[in-house]
């Protein structure tokens, strides 16, 4: 069957054309498209929709005409994509028996089909479908915007905790301490970094944290000495970012001390890390010992593959 003899005598439909009339041999050729995804993309082509955005749903209008509700059929693939498709035939029996004879064939038949990416807030579980007329309209309500997330804070275990020596005399810390000593004056230039911003990437930078990957879980094993564990914060802030803070204070001596050396860190402790994808921000334990807090983070399941999903096609 000819595109051409249908009023479809365009470049696009042309090239469709001759690709479908390529020989099953050169079929075959590893660089060659399949016929059953040159068909769907003929389908596609010719297959004209609308789609309409509202203030609580999207709206996708597909022209499907002599094509019964029944045969319609309405999916979401792949979680996020909506896939409208039919097929109409051409009634030959009915056509031969009358004796017709068609003096101008320009109607379409064959496949149609549409797919729809949908958008992160299209509601999968609020699809519906109705054809009246020859056309289609699937209707997928809109998910509410997100509330805005409150910080998660983990309970952390009590365990004995020793003090340990901490040594942190490097460029990079000397210089960040420089940077805490500018004067207010050089604070409140435009574009310079706050004293805040200072601490927290002093903090950042001056707590070592090691991070281990095991096949179910992801684990978080950072120094912080001299910390109690009513001191130190776990948190989960927007959904996927671990944070973990503490602060340790100068122990105020009896009368008469005098350090001869002073090398103990003193003041806030700061790490954050970007979870994966894939980890659990529900399954989450936290313990400290010995001045070094373990913070595993499970692993989710992998997913399962999702079958295609149809939609009750309605009867207007």
């Amino acid at each position: 069957m000819a595109l051409r003899n249908f009023g479809f005598d365009s470049p696009l439909f042309t090239i469709l054309e001759d690709m479908l009339d390529i020989p099953e041999e050169q079929e075959k050729s590893r660089n060659n498209p399949s016929r059953a995804y040159v068909r769907d993309a003929k389908a596609m082509a010719a297959t004209p929709a609308d789609v309409i955005e509202y203030p609580t749903s999207y709206v996708f209008i597909v022209d499907m005409p002599g094509i019964n509700h029944g045969d319609i059929k309405v999916q979401v693939e792949n979680e996020n994509v909506l896939v409208v498709s039919g097929e109409r035939k051409r009634e030959k029996e009915k056509d031969e028996k009358e004796g017709v004879k068609y003096v101008r064939m320009e109607r379409r038949v064959g496949k149609f089909m549409r797919k729809f990416a949908l958008p992160e807030n299209a509601n999968m579980d609020k699809i519906s479908a109705v054809c009246q007329d020859g056309v289609l309209r699937v209707t997928v309500e809109k998910l509410p915007p997100p509330e805005p997330k409150k910080p998660k804070t983990i309970e952390l275990q009590k365990r004995k905790m020793d003090l340990r020596i901490m040594g942190f005399d490097s460029p990079l810390l000397n210089t960040l301490q420089h940077m805490m000593d500018l004067s207010d004056d050089t604070e409140k230039i435009p574009n310079a970094p706050s004293k805040v911003y200072m601490r927290d990437a002093k903090a950042m930078a001056a707590t070592p944290a090691d991070i281990k990957e095991y096949p179910k879980s992801y684990v978080f094993i950072v120094d912080m000495p001299g910390l109690k564990s009513g001191d130190i914060k776990v948190q989960v802030e927007d959904d996927n970012m671990l944070l973990i803070s503490g602060e340790r204070k100068r122990e105020e001596e009896k009368e008469g001390a005098k350090y001869v050396r002073m090398e103990r860190r003193v003041g806030k402790f700061m790490r954050k890390f970007a979870l994966p994808e894939n980890a659990n921000a529900d399954a989450i334990s936290a313990i400290c010992q010995d001045g070094v807090l373990t913070v595993t983070v499970e692993k989710l399941p992998p997913p399962e593959p999702k079958k295609p999903k149809t939609i009750e096609v309605k009867i207007a």
